[in-house]
C-alpha cells in the first residue's frame, strides 16, 4: 500500500514549524474549530426556515451509505482494554467526530481526504462544550496501514477507518460522527450570500492551482470558493494552526450573523445541499437539537483544548508528533468540565498605560488611581524630560505646582529612553523628596550630591492624572506620514493609534468600497505586523454602522465614547466603537498576542487625523 505522501500533491509533507524558534520547539495545536462546527451550523439556519420533515427524509437516505454498518459497529464497539486505556466521560455526555472531506474529480479516489479531524466534546447537563482539533498531519498508527500521518486514515478506509483511528490514538470512546463535504462548504456559503469575516491581511499564493487564492485585507463577505480558500489556507508561518484559527474565526462569525439569513426562502436549496454533501450517523432531531443547544450556548462554557506537540522530518516527510502523555492529557482535559468561575468583582483599569507601546502617549489609560496630593508649598523642583514623550515634563511641572511646589528648570534629562522615573535629592532634602515622589506616584528615589536640588527625572512608567494629560496630535502618531496620505484620500473621518503595542510595525492598507448586496459604504483597512510573524493586529473603519461586527459585550467608556470589547474564548478579538457616523474597530490577531488592556487601549488612543 502506497504512504499517502506519494499519493497526490495534496499529501505531500509540509513544514508544521509555527514557534519552531522557541524552547524545545513545541508548538500548541491550536485552538479548533468553534461551537458545533459548520454543519450544526448550517442545520440550524434549515430548521429556522421549517423545513423538518423534508429534511428529516432526506439525510435519512443519507444515513444508509454504503459503510452505515460498518461505522455503527465501529462506534458501538467497546474499546478493547487489553490494547488502550480507555478514558471515559459520564454517560450523558457525548463525543462527536467531526470529519471536513475533500474528493477531486478525476483522481480516481473513493474516499477523498479529511483535512479537518476535531473531536466536539458536549455536555448538556453541564451546559458545557469543548474541542479538540487533531492535526491532519499528526503520526499516528493507523489500523492495517501501520505509521502513517492520521489524515491518510479516511483516504485508506473512509469515515469507519478515521473513527477506528482516532479511538484507538485518543482512547476516547467516539458517539457520533459527521462527515461534511467541502463541496457543502462552498454552496451553503454561496446559498446564504457570504458571511462577513473581517481578513486580517492580503491572502495570496499562486502556486499549485487548487490551493491558489488572491482574497484582499478589509471586513467583507466571503462565500463558495473564496470562503473555502480563506478557512483552507496555509502556506504561511502559520501553516495548520492558522487554518485552524481562520477556520474558528469563520464559523463565529458564521454563529453570530445566523439570525440575520433569510433562510425561509432559500430552504428548498439550503435543505438539498446539507443532505446532500453531509453523512452522519446523527438523526435529525439529534441535529437540530445539538445545533439548537450549541447556538444559544454561552461563549464562556465553551473550552477550546491545545494539544502540545513537535515537528520532525522523517524518512523525508513532516510530521507532527506528540507523545502518547501528551495525546492522553488533551484527551483528559476535552472530557473533564471545570469549576464554574465565579465572576470577578475587583474594578479593573482600562490601561495599557506606556508600557508596551512603540511611541505616542498614554491616551488609553483611565484609571482613576492618581495619587493623593500633598503639601509642597516652598519645595523648590527641577523636571527632566527623560521618556521621550514631548510638553510632559512641563504638564508634570504644572501638577507639581498644583500642590504648592516651586518648579526651578524644565529641560530634558540626559537619556529619553528611562524604563523608570526617579526623584534625586541632596542628603539635607530626603523629607522634602519623599514627599514630592508620593505627590506624583513615584516609588523610586536616588541620594544626589550635596548642596543640590530636588529634580523630578521622567520615566517610561511616569503617568499624568487626566487634568494634565497632553493630547495626542495627529503629528506624534507612529506612522503619521502614511496615516496622513490615508486620510486625505478617504471620505470619512480616519482615525489612527496614538498608541501601539510593542513589536508591531505598520504593515499595509487597503481603502475600498463595502459591498453589503445593497449598499456599498466606504471603508479602510489598516494592519500591523506582529515581529516577523505571520500574525496581524488590524484597524477596521466604515459607514456600514450595522456590520454584525459591532456585537455585544464588555463595555469601557472614555471621554463620552462607549468602547465594547468583544470575546472569543475569553479573549478579547475587537474592540468597537462609534462616532459621528463611522465605526471603528481594533482587530486582534489569529493568535490573540494583543491583550486584553492593550486592546482598549489602542483603541482609546486613536484620534482624528484631520
Amino acid at each position: 500500500m502506497p504512504s499517502p505522501d506519494a499519493r497526490s500533491p495534496r499529501l505531500r509533507p509540509r513544514p508544521y514549524n509555527l514557534y519552531a524558534s522557541r524552547s524545545h520547539r513545541l508548538v500548541r495545536v491550536a485552538k479548533a474549530i468553534l461551537t458545533t462546527a459548520a454543519v450544526l451550523v448550517f442545520v440550524a439556519a434549515v430548521a429556522a426556515g421549517g423545513a423538518y420533515l423534508w429534511l428529516d427524509g432526506l439525510v435519512g437516505n443519507a444515513n444508509e451509505g454504503p459503510q452505515a454498518s460498518t461505522i455503527k459497529s465501529v462506534i458501538d464497539a467497546a474499546p478493547d482494554t487489553s490494547i488502550v486505556d480507555p478514558i471515559l466521560d459520564k454517560p450523558d455526555a457525548q463525543d462527536i467526530l467531526i470529519l471536513g472531506s475533500d474528493t477531486r474529480e478525476g483522481e480516481g479516489e473513493e474516499f477523498g481526504r479529511s483535512d479537518t479531524l476535531m473531536i466536539l466534546h458536549i455536555d448538556p447537563a453541564e451546559d458545557y462544550a469543548s474541542v479538540l482539533s487533531i492535526p491532519r498531519d499528526l503520526r499516528v498508527e493507523i489500523p492495517g496501514y501501520g505509521i502513517q500521518k492520521i489524515n491518510a486514515a479516511f483516504a485508506f478506509g473512509g469515515p469507519a477507518l478515521a473513527i477506528q483511528t482516532v479511538q484507538q490514538v485518543t482512547r476516547l470512546d467516539i458517539d457520533h460522527y459527521v462527515n461534511v463535504d467541502f463541496e457543502a462548504f462552498r454552496s451553503v456559503t454561496t446559498a446564504l450570500g457570504g458571511i462577513y469575516v473581517d481578513v486580517d491581511r492580503k491572502y495570496y499564493y499562486g502556486g499549485i492551482a487548487y490551493e491558489n487564492i488572491n482574497i484582499p485585507a478589509g471586513y467583507q463577505r466571503l462565500a463558495g470558493e473564496q470562503a473555502l480558500d480563506f478557512v483552507r489556507f496555509r502556506h504561511d508561518g502559520n501553516v495548520d494552526f492558522g487554518r485552524i484559527e481562520r477556520q474558528h474565526r469563520f464559523l463565529q462569525s458564521a454563529r453570530d450573523q445566523i439570525a440575520t439569513w433569510d433562510t425561509a426562502l432559500k430552504m428548498p436549496e439550503l435543505v438539498q445541499l446539507v443532505a446532500r454533501n453531509v453523512s452522519t450517523d446523527v438523526t435529525t432531531t439529534e441535529a437540530l437539537r445539538l445545533a439548537l443547544w450549541g447556538l444559544r450556548l454561552d461563549r464562556s462554557r465553551i473550552n477550546q483544548v491545545n494539544l502540545v506537540a513537535d515537528t520532525r522530518d522523517i524518512g523525508g516527510a513532516s510530521y507532527v508528533v506528540a507523545t502518547e502523555d501528551a495525546i492522553r492529557a488533551a484527551a483528559r482535559e476535552l472530557v473533564t468540565v471545570p469549576p464554574l468561575e465565579l465572576p470577578d468583582d475587583t474594578p479593573t483599569a482600562s490601561s495599557t498605560g506606556s508600557t508596551g507601546a512603540t511611541s505616542g502617549t498614554t491616551a488609553g489609560d483611565t484609571s482613576s488611581t492618581a495619587p493623593e496630593p500633598v503639601d509642597l508649598a516652598g519645595v523648590t523642583v527641577n523636571v527632566f524630560n527623560g521618556n521621550g514623550r514631548s510638553g510632559e515634563a512641563t504638564a508634570a511641572g504644572d501638577w507639581l505646582k498644583s500642590m504648592g511646589a516651586v518648579i526651578g528648570r524644565i529641560g530634558d534629562a540626559a537619556s529619553s529612553e528611562n524604563e523608570h522615573s526617579v526623584v534625586l535629592y541632596p542628603p539635607e532634602r530626603e523629607g522634602a523628596a519623599r514627599l514630592v515622589a508620593a505627590g506624583v506616584g513615584v516609588d523610586r528615589l536616588s541620594e544626589d550630591r550635596p548642596g543640590g536640588e530636588i529634580a523630578l527625572v521622567l520615566g517610561a512608567d511616569f503617568v499624568l492624572p487626566d487634568e494634565y494629560r497632553i493630547a495626542p496630535t495627529p503629528d506624534d502618531v507612529p506612522d503619521a506620514d502614511r496615516w496622513k496620505e490615508i486620510s486625505r484620500s478617504a471620505s470619512f473621518t480616519v482615525t489612527a493609534p496614538s498608541t501601539v503595542p510593542e513589536e508591531f510595525t505598520f504593515k499595509d492598507h487597503r481603502l475600498y468600497d463595502l459591498d453589503t448586496n445593497g449598499t456599498v459604504y466606504p471603508a479602510l483597512k489598516v494592519y500591523y505586523r506582529y515581529g516577523r510573524e505571520d500574525q496581524y493586529m488590524g484597524l477596521m473603519q466604515t459607514t456600514f454602522l450595522d456590520a454584525p461586527a459591532a456585537a455585544q459585550g464588555e463595555e469601557r467608556s472614555q471621554n463620552g465614547i462607549v468602547y465594547t470589547g468583544v470575546s472569543i474564548d475569553g479573549k478579547v478579538d475587537r474592540v468597537w466603537w462609534k462616532v459621528d457616523g463611522v465605526l471603528y474597530w481594533v482587530s486582534n490577531t489569529l493568535s490573540y498576542h494583543v491583550s486584553s488592556e492593550d486592546m482598549f487601549g489602542v483603541a482609546m488612543s486613536m484620534i482624528p487625523m484631520r
